[in-house]
């Protein structure tokens, strides 16, 4: 019988680290609503060799760590609590739940959101990069390689985007360059294969 505790267990002091300065880095009010409202990081551990240095990561309530440890020692457990994201190369990639969920409850620094205009919206939600002339607002602290929170005009989440500019070069750029690439968005469920 497969030993279904070591494909899904608690996360460790150093991996707990990685997710607490990776969130630090989106907001340092993140790590303090999950010390706050006690959830538990777990770690799903893909059984294929493929994804063997990928670590799924999924925040569980305290009050429901009694359960999952029965559970997974019957069976293996797939999914669980909300999708945190994953570790790869020893920084966490943020899920688009996780993301949405830290974005409703006001826990992002509003220097990681760019606001985008109708035609920012469409092109996020078809998986396209954001041009200069997509953005309604922009923070003028923005830099290289910075992951934001890619909203509309209503204030709804989108996406994540990575930054390819700072804001000396933002303010230089044509409408057409490219200021974000889109990491992940709400339209991918709709681009998945059928």
């Amino acid at each position: 019988m497969p030993n279904y505790e070591e494909i899904f267990r608690k996360a460790n002091e150093n991996e707990k680290r990685i997710v607490k300065d990776s969130l630090y880095h989106i907001s340092n009010k993140i790590w303090k609503y999950i010390l706050e409202e006690e959830y538990e990081i777990y770690i799903k551990i893909s059984e294929s060799r493929q994804n063997k240095n990928t670590l799924e990561l999924f925040l569980i309530p305290q009050q429901l760590e009694s359960e999952i440890n029965k559970i997974k020692k019957l069976a293996a457990i797939k999914f669980s609590g909300i999708p945190l994201g994953f570790i790869k190369n020893k920084r966490l990639f943020l899920s688009l739940e996780a993301a949405e969920l830290f974005f409703n409850l006001h826990k992002i620094d509003p220097r990681n959101i760019l606001i985008l205009n109708e035609n920012g919206e469409k092109s996020v939600l078809y998986g396209n990069p954001i041009k200069k002339a997509m953005i309604l607002n922009i923070s003028s602290e923005i830099r290289t390689n910075k992951m934001v929170f890619l909203i509309n005009k209503s204030q709804e989440f989108l996406g994540l985007g990575l930054l390819k500019v700072n804001y000396e070069n933002f303010r230089k750029l044509n409408n057409k360059d490219n200021v974000a690439l889109n990491l992940v968005d709400k339209g991918s469920y709709l681009r998945r294969d059928q």
